[in-house]
C-alpha cells in the first residue's frame, strides 16, 4: 500500500557538526513537500520568516496548478485565490506594489489554510482581531473582497462569498492654521546640527521646507512631491519651470482612478520658489543629491513642534489646501480638479467646512422664518 504523501511543511533541521566538532551548520527552518527538501533560508529563532517563505511557496504552487472553473466555495482554497488577484494586479498599475504585497502576505498568514467556504462575518471579525486594529483590517478585507471577485469573475467560484468589514473609522480632517504652519516652516529652516554642545552650520531640515510649502500650495500627495524633478526624467513627475506647469504624472504613468493627479499651472508665489530652488538642486526635495522621502524627518519636526500628541500626518497638508481654498470663497468644482478629486468626495470629506455649506440655515434662523407656520 503506497505511503500517504504529507502536505508541504516546515521542519526544524537541527545543527550539525563535523567529526572534529566544528560547527557544520547552525539550526534552521527546513520546508519540506513529500521528497523535495528546500532552505528557507531562515534561522531557528526566525519562525515568522519560515512560514512566510511556506506560503509563497504554497502561493506558487497553486498557481502552477491547472485552473478547474466553477468550483464551489469549499473547493477553492484561499491561497489559490490570493496568488491569482496577486497575478490580476500585475497586468494594471499598482500605487504601491510593496504595501499590497504586504497586506496580501498579511492576509495568507491568517487564510492561508483555509478556503472561501471558510469566509463568514465571524472569520471575518476574528481576522481583524488577529490584525488587532479595524482600520488595517478594514484595509487588508477590502483587498481580500476584491480577490474574491476576481477570482469569481474569472469563473473559478460558482458559490457567492460575502466579506465582513469592520466599520469605517471617522476619517482625518484635520487642517493646520497659517500660524501652525509658519511655526513648522521656520523650526524646519533653523534647525542646526549639533557636534556635541556645539552648533554647526549644517541645516538638515531645510529639505523639508519645499516639500511642506509645495503640499500646501498644490494639494499634491505625498509620493508625487519628494520624487518630482526640475527635469524631465523617465519615471518622474516633473515641474516645468519655464510653463509654469507642474506635471504631477510621469510621461506615459497612468494613475488609479482614486488616485488621479492632474497637470496644474503653479501659483506664482510657489513657482518664484521653485525657481529659486532649481538653481542649487535637480529634485524638489532633494536630500544629498537625491530625492528623499521626508516622512521620518516631517514626523520628527511635527513632534518637535506640536509636542509628541498631536494629530497631523503628511496627507494634512493636503486636508489644509482643500480647507483654505474652500474658505477663500473658490468655486467647488475649480477645487475638486485642483486637487484632482470628484466634486462628490471634496463635499463628502470637506462640505462641513465649505462657507457656504450652512448659510441658507443661519439666513432662515436670522430672518425669523424658522419656528413660523406656512399660511396655505
Amino acid at each position: 500500500m503506497p505511503r500517504h504523501r504529507e502536505p508541504a511543511r516546515l521542519v526544524l533541521e537541527p545543527a550539525r557538526h563535523h567529526k572534529s566538532g566544528r560547527l557544520k551548520h547552525e539550526a534552521f527552518w527546513q520546508l519540506r513537500d513529500g521528497s523535495k527538501k528546500l532552505s528557507t533560508g531562515c534561522g531557528q529563532d526566525d519562525r515568522a520568516g519560515a512560514e512566510g517563505f511556506l506560503r509563497e511557496y504554497l502561493a506558487k504552487q497553486h498557481a502552477k496548478a491547472p485552473k478547474v472553473k466553477h468550483k464551489a466555495a469549499a473547493e477553492c482554497p484561499i491561497p489559490d485565490v490570493i496568488s491569482h488577484y496577486a497575478v490580476h494586479k500585475t497586468r494594471k498599475p499598482v500605487a504601491r506594489p510593496k504595501e499590497l504585497a504586504a497586506r496580501l502576505e498579511t492576509l495568507l498568514a491568517f487564510w492561508g489554510d483555509k478556503t472561501l467556504a471558510d469566509v463568514d462575518e465571524d472569520t471575518c471579525y476574528e481576522y481583524a482581531d488577529f490584525v488587532g486594529s479595524d482600520s488595517a483590517a478594514r484595509r487588508q478585507l477590502e483587498d481580500f473582497k476584491a480577490a474574491i471577485k476576481a477570482y469569481c469573475r474569472a469563473g473559478l467560484c460558482r458559490e457567492s462569498v460575502v466579506v465582513t468589514l469592520p466599520d469605517k473609522p471617522d476619517g482625518r480632517v484635520e487642517f493646520f492654521t497659517r500660524s501652525q504652519l509658519a511655526a513648522l516652516l521656520w523650526h524646519c529652516w533653523r534647525t542646526r546640527r549639533y557636534q556635541g554642545e556645539t552648533a554647526t552650520t549644517d541645516r538638515p531640515m531645510r529639505h523639508l521646507v519645499p516639500f511642506i510649502l509645495t503640499a500646501v500650495y498644490t494639494g499634491t500627495r505625498s509620493r508625487r512631491i519628494w520624487r518630482a524633478s526640475y527635469v524631465r526624467q523617465e519615471g518622474r513627475p516633473w515641474i516645468d519651470l519655464e510653463g509654469g506647469v507642474y506635471h504631477r504624472l510621469a510621461t506615459g504613468e497612468k494613475a488609479p482612478k482614486n488616485k488621479r493627479a492632474a497637470s496644474i499651472r503653479l501659483p506664482p508665489r510657489l513657482l518664484a520658489h521653485m525657481r529659486r530652488w532649481a538653481c542649487k538642486r535637480t529634485y524638489l526635495v532633494e536630500l544629498y543629491g537625491k530625492p528623499g522621502d521626508p516622512k521620518k524627518s516631517l514626523a520628527g519636526a511635527m513632534e518637535a513642534v506640536f509636542g509628541e500628541r498631536h494629530a497631523f500626518v503628511r496627507h494634512t497638508f493636503r486636508h489644509t489646501a482643500a480647507t483654505w481654498l474652500l474658505w477663500a470663497g473658490v468655486k467647488a468644482e475649480d477645487v475638486a480638479a485642483y486637487l484632482s478629486m470628484t466634486k462628490q468626495m471634496l463635499f463628502d470629506t470637506y462640505g462641513h467646512d465649505h462657507p457656504d455649506a450652512d448659510w441658507e440655515v443661519g439666513e432662515a434662523i436670522s430672518k425669523g422664518k424658522a419656528g413660523r407656520t406656512k399660511k396655505r
